[in-house]
C-alpha cells in the first residue's frame, strides 16, 4: 500500500522547482518507475490552512515535506502528532517541542557567503566589498553576511554592511556588492542605473538563488549564487523515506547543503582589457600562490611589464601584486594553524614561504601575536563553538 505524502513547496521561484526535482530524483533512483508514495502537492501559502492540515491527518497522512515560510503556526496540529516531518529552509515554529521524527534541512547561509567572497575576490575587478541585506534582515541574511565578511577578513579585505540600496552612493566606486538575494539585487541594479552608475565598472553586483526570471531580465544580466536546492529535495525525500520505513521514532536532525555553483553573468564581468588583465592575474595567483611564485612569474604569465601589471593591479585591487600573493599565503597559513597540528616549518613550506623565520616575523608584525599564540586562540574558539 502506498504511503500518503503531502508536499508543500512554494513553486513561484526557482528554488521550489529544484527541490521538487530533487525529491523525484531520489524516488526514481531508489525505486525506479514505481515508487511507493502517493503524493499530494501544495504550491502556495494560501492553500496551507488549519483545515488543510486537519484534513490531511484525517486522510491518513504518513509524512510531510514543507518549504513555504510563514505557515509554521498552521502546522501546529501536525506538530502534535508523531507523523514524520521535513522542514526545508524554515524555522522550527510549532515543532520546537518535537523529540523525534523531525528533520530540518537548510542551505548553509555561511557557505553561501564564503563562496560569494571567494568568487568576487577571484574576479579581480574590485578593490573594496559591501554586503546589502534583504529587507527586514532575516536570520539567513545575517548568516550570509557573516560568512562573506569573515572570508574577506581572512584574506585581508574589509566589508561594509548596508541595509538599504540608498546607502550605496556613499561607497567607493570599484566596490563589489554581494546582495542577500536576487530580488534585492534586481532593485539595486535599477537604482544604480537610475543614478548613472556603470555595472560592473563602478559597482559589481552578485545575488543569490539564480532565479532565472530575475537574473536574465536584469540589464546587465545578474550573476548569482545557486544554492544546491536539488540536493535539499533529494535529502528531504531520503530522510522522510527512512523515517516512514522505521519501526522506531527517529531522533530530531539538522542537515545543511552548500552551493551548487555560481552563475557568471555581466553584472560581475569586467569587459575592459585592463579588467581582464587583472582577472587573469588574480586567477593565476589564486592557483599558484602557495607554490612559491613571485611577481616575475605573474608578469610572465600575463605577457606584460611589471610596471603595467602593478599599475592595473593597484587600479582595480588597491594593492600590489606582491601584497596580493602574500595575503593569499597568509590566509592559507592561518587556516593550517587552526585546522592542523603541523609544525610551523612545515606550514611555511606548504604555503610558499621559503624561510620560516621570515614568516614568523611577518605574522607577528601583521597580527600582533605569534603563530603559536594564534593557534592556541583558534583552538579555544573552535572548542567554544562546538560546546
Amino acid at each position: 500500500m502506498k504511503k500518503k505524502v503531502f508536499i508543500a513547496l512554494r513553486m513561484a521561484g526557482i528554488a521550489g522547482q529544484y527541490k521538487l526535482a530533487g525529491i523525484f530524483r531520489y524516488l526514481s533512483e531508489r525505486y525506479g518507475e514505481k515508487h511507493p508514495w502517493d503524493i499530494e502537492l501544495v504550491r502556495t501559502r494560501s492553500e496551507v490552512t488549519g483545515e488543510f492540515v486537519a484534513d490531511a491527518l484525517k486522510r491518513g497522512a504518513n509524512g510531510l515535506i514543507v518549504s513555504i515560510p510563514g505557515i509554521e503556526s498552521e502546522l501546529k496540529l501536525m506538530a502534535e502528532k508523531p507523523i514524520p516531518v521535513i522542514l526545508l529552509d524554515m524555522t522550527i515554529g510549532s515543532f520546537e517541542n518535537r523529540k523525534s521524527n523531525l528533520t530540518v534541512i537548510r542551505t548553509s547561509a555561511d557557505k553561501i557567503g564564503r563562496e560569494a567572497a571567494l568568487y568576487l575576490m577571484r574576479q579581480g575587478i574590485s578593490r573594496s566589498y559591501a554586503f546589502l541585506h534583504a529587507e527586514g534582515v532575516p536570520y539567513w541574511s545575517k548568516s550570509r553576511f557573516n560568512g562573506f565578511r569573515d572570508t574577506l577578513s581572512e584574506n585581508g579585505h574589509w566589508c561594509t554592511e548596508i541595509h538599504s540600496a540608498k546607502e550605496v552612493p556613499r561607497l567607493k566606486k570599484g566596490t563589489a556588492i554581494f546582495v542577500a538575494n536576487d530580488d534585492t539585487a534586481y532593485k539595486l541594479i535599477d537604482i544604480l542605473k537610475a543614478r548613472k552608475y556603470k555595472i560592473p565598472k563602478d559597482f559589481a553586483v552578485l545575488g543569490v538563488d539564480n532565479d532565472t526570471l530575475i537574473c536574465e531580465n536584469c540589464h546587465p544580466k545578474l550573476s548569482s549564487v545557486l544554492p544546491d536546492f536539488e540536493a535539499e529535495g533529494f535529502l528531504a525525500a531520503e530522510s522522510l523515506d527512512k523515517m516512514m520505513c522505521s519501526s522506531k521514532p527517529t531522533p530530531v536532525n539538522s542537515l545543511y547543503v552548500g552551493v551548487k555553483r555560481i552563475v557568471h553573468r555581466q553584472s560581475t564581468l569586467e569587459p575592459s582589457p585592463q579588467g581582464k588583465l587583472v582577472q587573469k592575474a588574480v586567477a593565476f595567483i589564486d592557483t599558484h600562490a602557495l607554490e612559491g611564485i613571485d611577481v616575475r612569474d605573474v608578469t610572465n604569465h600575463l605577457g606584460c611589464s611589471r610596471r603595467l601589471a602593478d599599475l592595473r593591479f593597484r587600479e582595480f585591487q588597491g594593492r600590489s601584486i606582491l601584497e596580493t600573493i602574500v595575503e593569499k599565503r597568509l590566509a592559507a597559513v592561518r587556516q593550517r594553524l587552526t585546522e592542523t597540528r603541523d609544525k610551523i616549518d612545515v606550514i611555511a613550506g606548504e604555503c610558499g614561504f621559503k624561510n620560516s623565520n621570515y614568516l614568523k616575523n611577518l605574522f607577528k608584525k601583521r597580527y600582533s601575536m605569534t603563530m603559536s599564540e594564534f593557534r592556541r586562540a583558534g583552538s579555544s574558539l573552535k572548542a567554544s563553538r562546538q560546546g
